[in-house]
């Protein structure tokens, strides 16, 4: 038996982990660049300044632009977190991993929503994100279209409130800016929010398990695929890349209780058949109560 030549160990190819590919689609230093920016920054047109405690303990502003639909900011009058609460509900941006974990967090244990704001005297929020460690501050002017109506996310079929709060306190100190929120998953959604490890479940689950997470007061969403569209349903054909939160189960007929972050007060029931052609996959939370 002949001695062994020099081992040549073939590169393993890099893992594809969703870490990897959220930093993928988003630049590079654009949430630090937004965090970093002054009032001087304004000067091109972006509005709309966020702020945060910097080192000298002085408010730090954010300027980022209206995004890819808007033209223009308003402030929002109407009440930031009313006695009677309402779901969220996604705009004309496409940052459904945002609104549907706020959704699914929201039909589970909305006080912990609650809790992330708190209303200054100033008419600014501080608003403290539990995956990011400084506070950030955040004005109520909202993004809007040429006729002045807001355009993002609100409270369904209200005004934005706390949901509008939110979604730009994430979108000026995480992605960098509102055209960054279009693409994400629901994990990193469910995450920020919530300060804790979310499971993501790529076999989808039964209903009878759905049902007993729901039981044990976990948030949970599901996400569509590139031809998800092919599956029909009650509300029509499932959209294709987007997250519902999914709000409840019935073990005896397997079907999946959903709701559409674009439609918050419509339930979508589907047939086990139909979750499993028209989902990719499931992230699931700890319990929250």
């Amino acid at each position: 038996m002949s001695a062994a030549g020099p081992k040549h160990t073939a590169r393993r190819p890099r893992v594809r982990t969703w870490r990897r590919t959220l930093r993928a689609l988003a630049r590079p230093g654009r949430a630090r660049d937004a965090l970093e920016g002054s009032a001087a920054d304004g000067a091109d047109g972006a509005d709309g300044a966020d702020g945060a405690d910097g080192a000298d303990g002085r408010s730090c502003l954010a300027q980022i632009a209206p995004g890819p639909v808007g033209t223009g900011w308003r402030l929002d009058n109407g009440p930031l977190r009313p006695p009677r609460p309402l779901r969220p509900q996604q705009g004309r941006l496409g940052d459904c991993w945002v609104i549907a974990s706020m959704l699914a967090i929201h039909e589970t244990a909305p006080e912990r929503l609650e809790a992330l704001l708190s209303a200054e005297q100033d008419g600014t929020v501080a608003v403290r994100l539990p995956a990011v460690t400084a506070r950030i501050q955040v004005d109520r002017r909202m993004p809007i279209d040429d006729g002045g109506g807001f355009i993002y996310g609100r409270r369904e079929g209200a005004n934005p409130g706390w949901v509008g709060v939110l979604e730009k306190a994430v979108a000026a100190h995480v992605a960098g800016g509102y055209e960054f929120l279009q693409r994400g998953f629901a994990r990193f959604g469910l995450e920020l929010l919530l300060g804790m490890p979310v499971r993501t479940h790529l076999r989808l689950p039964s209903a009878r398990r759905i049902e007993t997470w729901r039981q044990e007061h976990r948030a949970i969403a599901a996400s569509t695929h590139p031809l998800s569209g092919r599956v029909m349903t009650e509300h029509g054909p499932l959209p294709q890349n987007h997250v519902f939160a999914v709000v409840g189960a019935d073990p005896l007929s397997g079907h999946v209780h959903l709701r559409n972050p674009t439609r918050p007060g419509r339930v979508l029931v589907v047939d086990a058949r139909s979750f499993r052609r028209g989902f990719l996959s499931i992230d699931v939370t700890p319990p929250l109560r």
